[in-house]
């Protein structure tokens, strides 16, 4: 039996003119698919087939990524942290320090905030984290600065997730120390007072050293964590993992414990 089949078809590919009604692309033959359909129905499966797949893809690797780790099965040196050559030797009584080099001019670094914040407040006594900003172009050097302008004032909690959320939710590009004043401008602090602050010695020597420190142990990319000046954590066995990691690296420094090959390590400087 002759088929007569429709010539337009109002599906994805169609101009949007098309009324759906005219998809109709069916045979007289009433109930027959026709050989198009039974195409087109086959290439749409594989279409979702592939995008199926690749969505369980980037799921998968976005928990990869967030939870992989050790999982308390003890960490190695090169796979989950860099030995730093020369680390100066804590004495006894010291805290031990966790830097954390950061930027807000990172969106990774945005990200972990959150869970760096709430590990941090968690840490045994003797152990505490010190936020470094890392110093890799001259906006993020105008950042830095101001990070310790706004410590200096007491006002960098009132805008340390003011920061993050201006650049990163908002679009905010910081291009001037009087553009961070206006922000900051009213909250824990005025903008006379940060442009005092921004440019005082101590805040200058402060974003120095924070520079100095940065090169010295090799940060090349934020964020990242090290601990004790002696281990530089791998950042790539994810963001929760990495606080994994930390935890056990801290735990071996007060337990007095060494990496077999940092033995003899520790120099002061």
């Amino acid at each position: 039996m002759a088929r007569e089949y429709a010539t337009v078809c109002a599906g994805p590919f169609a101009p949007q003119a098309m009324p759906s009604r005219l998809c109709i692309q069916r045979s007289k033959e009433i109930g027959m698919p026709t050989r198009t359909n039974q195409q087109v129905q086959r290439t749409r499966v594989i279409i979702l087939g592939s995008v199926a797949v690749v969505i369980v893809a980037v799921i998968a690797y976005g928990a990869y990524y967030s939870l992989s780790g050790p999982s308390g099965s003890g960490v190695a040196a090169d796979e989950h942290y860099t030995l730093i050559e020369n680390p100066p030797r804590r004495r006894a009584g010291e805290d031990i320090v966790v830097h954390e080099y950061f930027s807000y001019a990172c969106v990774h670094c945005s990200n972990f905030e959150p869970l760096v914040h709430a590990w941090s407040e968690d840490l045994p006594e003797g152990v505490r984290l010190v936020r470094s900003p890392a110093l890799f172009d001259a906006l993020w050097a105008l950042l830095a600065q101001s990070y310790y302008a706004l410590e200096q004032l007491g006002a960098l909690e009132a805008n340390h997730d003011r920061l993050f959320r201006a650049i990163h939710d908002n679009g905010r590009v910081f291009r001037s120390a009087q553009m961070v004043a206006d922000f900051v401008d009213g909250n824990g602090t005025t903008a006379e007072e940060f442009l005092a602050a921004f440019t005082s010695p101590d805040v200058v020597r402060a974003t120095r050293d924070a520079d100095r420190r940065m090169r010295d142990v090799g940060i090349n990319s934020v964020p990242s964590l090290v601990v004790a000046e002696k281990y530089k954590i791998n950042m790539n066995v994810g963001r929760r993992a990495s606080l994994d990691v930390a935890d056990q690296l801290i735990a071996m420094e007060l337990a007095g414990a060494e990496s077999p090959s940092a033995e003899g390590a520790g120099a002061p400087r």
